[in-house]
């Protein structure tokens, strides 16, 4: 990697002895693997480290170690005056977490690889060739010379793992082979961490699984998979939002889908969408449209409104993108 800031980044561990780590709204596992690996390093060496999200962990992150004394805001018990914001392409992305847990003037380390990144904070590592975030926070500690306990390892491993889907989406790059082989080697547990995220699922979760791909709808002449997950959907499975997590891969997974997209109504007109694509379109273009984001294979979005008319300008927007984008207005 080149013109990475690793003596601004040095000087600002240098220069705090307590830190707050957060990440994204409705974490995935590179958000989790990046704050906690992050974390278990700056704990290492004698830093006071808070980790705070302000979404529930999803349950097939619980085993990662740490995730047990991961805060919310409210939670947090006191505001910092430095910290690090991992994943996350603008600061309100974090949700509530910067308001409640900073102090003002506070110092924010951006740490993403997300393409749509605002640029915020500094010092600021932005790199969307990466394949995760997690690769990322592993460049900064291996700069620093920290070593990489077995903890951060599991941690940093997960967040890779995560966000190439099991070494199977285009960001799978021989550099993050190369680096998981190096964590697996710094005691990272291969095979537990991807039984734990891709081979173990809740019953909630296989209940509203079928439910879900009961829904299933083909648009576009089948260039487009559609799945959507309403609140009674949830209430008859008995699941949580969470246990939705990875459903969307399903309606990507469609033969001669280009798109595949997840609508979720979370709770009375909260909708929340995951968009997945094979590269030909642009959902990270399609979630900005909604105040969302991502990258162009894989977006989410999080909008209130009544789920008709989300999933109806969703999927019309996404049409849209797959015909070759929005047509220009007139004026």
């Amino acid at each position: 990697m080149t013109d990475v800031p690793f003596d601004r980044f040095r000087a600002f561990i240098d220069a705090f002895d307590s830190f707050l780590v957060t990440s994204h709204v409705d974490p995935d596992g590179d958000a989790v693997g990046s704050c906690l690996g992050l974390g278990h390093a700056l704990r290492g060496m004698g830093k006071d480290v808070v980790v705070a999200l302000d979404s529930p962990l999803p349950a097939n992150l619980l085993f990662l170690p740490g995730a047990g004394e991961i805060r919310s805001g409210g939670t947090a018990g006191r505001r910092f005056h430095a910290a690090w914001v991992l994943d996350c392409s603008s600061l309100d992305r974090a949700g509530r977490i910067p308001e409640e847990c900073l102090l003002p003037g506070a110092r924010v380390a951006n740490v993403d690889h997300h393409v749509g990144n605002d640029g915020f904070g500094d010092p600021r590592l932005v790199n969307p060739e990466a394949s995760a975030t997690a690769e990322l926070v592993h460049d900064l500690l291996d700069a620093y010379g920290l070593p990489l306990s077995p903890q951060s390892a599991q941690c940093l491993y997960a967040g890779i793992l995560s966000d190439t889907g099991g070494f199977r989406f285009q960001n799978t790059t021989p550099r993050a082979l190369r680096l998981a082989a190096r964590l697996a080697d710094r005691g990272a547990s291969a095979p537990t961490i991807a039984e734990e995220l891709y081979m173990k699922r809740s019953a909630g979760s296989l209940r509203i699984l079928g439910l879900a791909l009961a829904s299933l709808e083909e648009r576009c002449g089948g260039q487009v998979g559609a799945l959507t997950i309403t609140r009674e959907m949830f209430e008859q499975a008995k699941a949580a939002p969470d246990e939705a997590d990875g459903i969307v891969q399903f309606a990507k997974s469609l033969t001669g889908t280009r798109v595949g997209v997840l609508i979720q109504e979370t709770a009375p007109n909260e909708i929340r969408a995951s968009l997945r694509s094979d590269g030909t379109v642009d959902v990270n273009a399609v979630a900005g449209r909604f105040g969302g984001g991502g990258h162009r294979t894989a977006a989410g979005l999080r909008v209130r409104g009544r789920l008709e008319d989300v999933r109806r300008d969703l999927l019309h927007a996404i049409e849209q993108a797959v015909n070759g984008g929005p047509r220009p207005s007139r004026g």
